[in-house]
């Protein structure tokens, strides 16, 4: 009779360890599978922001010359790519994991802005060069979280 009870609780024993070892395996691959989404997500997310500050960097540049040249421009690209900064921007704030991140963003993003009301050449190159730098400190941060 003891040696029923021996392997009764030996064949209990077993079947627990293994339903706990699948538990425990399972939501421990889920975890994984979720965190190496996230990295991925994170590290599209702040890609397309540094080239969608670029892209707007590229397309103030363009029209503060037409305007200052007299020449006509079509602002719509610039509002594309405005609009396109905006959605990256927001991408951002919502993954990013620590605060540096999100507020070398909002520099980036404020620097860029500022080009459009460059009053003359200098200062319309050094704020080019302003955003350009910002857009650095942006991805060294973003580098810092993603290679963890």
């Amino acid at each position: 009779m003891a040696d029923m009870v021996s392997a009764v609780t030996g064949i209990g024993g077993a079947l627990l360890g293994t339903a706990v070892g699948a538990f425990v395996t399972h939501f421990l691959q889920r975890r994984n599978t979720s965190m190496a989404r996230l990295h991925e997500e994170r590290i599209s997310a702040y890609v397309a922001f540094a080239e969608a500050v670029m892209e707007l960097r590229r397309e103030l540049m363009d029209r503060w010359f037409a305007e200052h040249n007299g020449a006509a421009h079509d602002s719509t690209p610039v509002y594309s790519a405005r609009s396109t900064m905006w959605t990256a921007y927001y991408r951002v704030t919502l993954l990013a994991g620590d605060e540096d991140i999100r507020q070398a963003a909002a520099a980036a993003r404020e620097t860029v802005s500022s080009i459009k009301k460059a009053a003359d050449v200098d200062l319309m190159k050094e704020r080019s060069d302003l955003t350009r730098d910002a857009v650095r400190r942006f991805v060294d941060s973003a580098r810092t979280e993603v290679s963890r």
